[in-house]
C-alpha cells in the first residue's frame, strides 16, 4: 500500500473531495473570517505599518483567505508568509488568491514549498509574527515541542497564535488508533500535550471543541469516485480500495460506521462525526485555543 502522503495530486483529489461532502466550511468560515481576526485586532492593536502573518500547513488557502481579507480592512499593509509542503496545494492557493481579486491587493505572500521543519532549519527567527496560524499540521510534526517552542520564539509579543487539530471523535484519529498499519505519518498528539507545550514557556491556552459531520455514504458504493477518495484519505492510503487487502477495505467502511462515530443513517446519506478542536489564541505570552482537522 501506498502512503497518500507520497502523491501530491491525489491527496488534493481527495482533500477537495473531503471537503466538498463536510460542513466543516461553514463553521470555519465563522472562526477564519470573525473569531481570529478579532482576537488579532483585541491583541495587537492596529497601529502596526506592516501586519505580519505566517501560516503552516496552509493547504488550498480556503481558511488563510478568509482571515486575510478581515485583516486587510484592519491594517494597510499585510506581509503573509506560507509554509505548505505541496506545491500543488500552493499551486491552487495562488489561484484563489487570484480569484479574489483586489480584495488582497495589498498583501504581499512569500511561498515556501517546504514543512515546517524545513523552514525552521532554513531560516533564522529574525521575523516577529503578528499572527500564526498552524492549520492541522500538528499530527505530522516529528517534533511537536521543539516546533511549538520555535512558533513561540518568532510570536511578536502581542501576537497571536491559532491551532487546529482533530479532537479524540475525529475519524481521522480513531482510525489511526484503531489500525496501527494505516494512517503513515499520521500522529495527533492529545490536547493535553500541546497545551503542556506552551503552559512551560509560560503560555496559557483555553481549548474548545466544534462538532463537524462528513456524509460517507459514497464510501458504501464500490465504483464511486468520491467514496474511493474519501477512503483514502481516511486511510492515507493512495487508491486504499484497490491496493488494500479485501477484508481491511470492509472492516474500515464496518468501523466508519459504529456508534461512535455514526451521526445519521438513510437510504441517501450516512453522516459520521468528525469533531475538531481549536487552539485559538494567545495574547502576550497567553495563549487561547481552538482546534480543527484538516485544511
Amino acid at each position: 500500500m501506498k502512503p497518500l502522503m507520497s502523491c501530491p495530486t491525489r491527496y488534493q483529489q481527495a482533500m477537495i473531495a473531503y471537503l466538498q461532502h463536510t460542513d466543516r466550511a461553514e463553521k470555519q468560515y465563522e472562526l477564519s473570517s470573525t473569531k481570529i481576526p478579532e482576537a488579532v485586532v483585541a491583541a495587537v492593536g492596529t497601529t502596526s505599518d506592516v501586519f505580519h502573518y505566517l501560516t503552516i500547513g496552509s493547504g488550498m488557502g480556503d481558511s488563510d483567505i478568509l482571515a486575510l481579507i478581515a485583516l486587510r480592512k484592519r491594517y494597510r499593509k499585510i506581509k503573509a508568509t506560507i509554509i505548505e509542503p505541496s506545491p500543488d496545494m500552493i499551486a491552487a492557493f495562488k489561484e484563489n488568491v487570484r480569484k479574489e481579486g483586489p480584495l488582497l491587493d495589498d498583501v504581499d505572500f512569500l511561498w515556501n514549498a517546504m514543512t515546517l521543519e524545513d523552514y525552521m532549519e532554513n531560516e533564522q527567527p529574525k521575523q516577529q509574527f503578528h499572527c500564526i496560524f498552524v492549520v492541522g499540521v500538528v499530527s505530522y510534526l516529528t517534533d511537536l515541542t521543539k516546533c511549538m517552542k520555535y512558533l513561540y520564539k518568532v510570536l511578536d509579543k502581542t501576537g497571536l497564535i491559532a491551532i487546529t487539530n482533530g479532537s479524540d471523535k475525529n475519524v481521522f484519529i480513531q482510525i489511526s488508533r484503531t489500525y496501527s498499519n494505516l494512517m503513515e505519518g499520521f500522529s495527533t498528539p492529545a490536547t493535553e500535550k500541546l497545551v503542556a507545550v506552551f503552559n512551560e514557556v509560560g503560555a496559557h491556552c483555553t481549548v474548545s471543541e466544534m462538532e463537524a459531520k462528513v456524509d460517507i455514504i459514497s464510501c458504501m458504493q464500490e465504483d464511486s469516485q468520491i467514496g474511493n477518495l474519501l477512503l483514502d484519505l481516511f486511510t492515507h492510503v493512495a487508491n486504499f480500495r484497490e491496493t488494500a487487502p479485501r477484508d481491511l477495505v470492509d472492516d474500515v467502511i464496518q468501523f466508519l460506521t459504529n456508534p461512535g462515530l455514526l451521526v445519521h443513517r438513510s437510504n441517501d446519506k450516512v453522516t459520521i462525526r468528525n469533531s475538531q478542536r481549536s487552539e485559538e489564541r494567545r495574547v502576550g505570552k497567553e495563549c487561547r485555543s481552538r482546534w480543527s482537522p484538516y485544511h
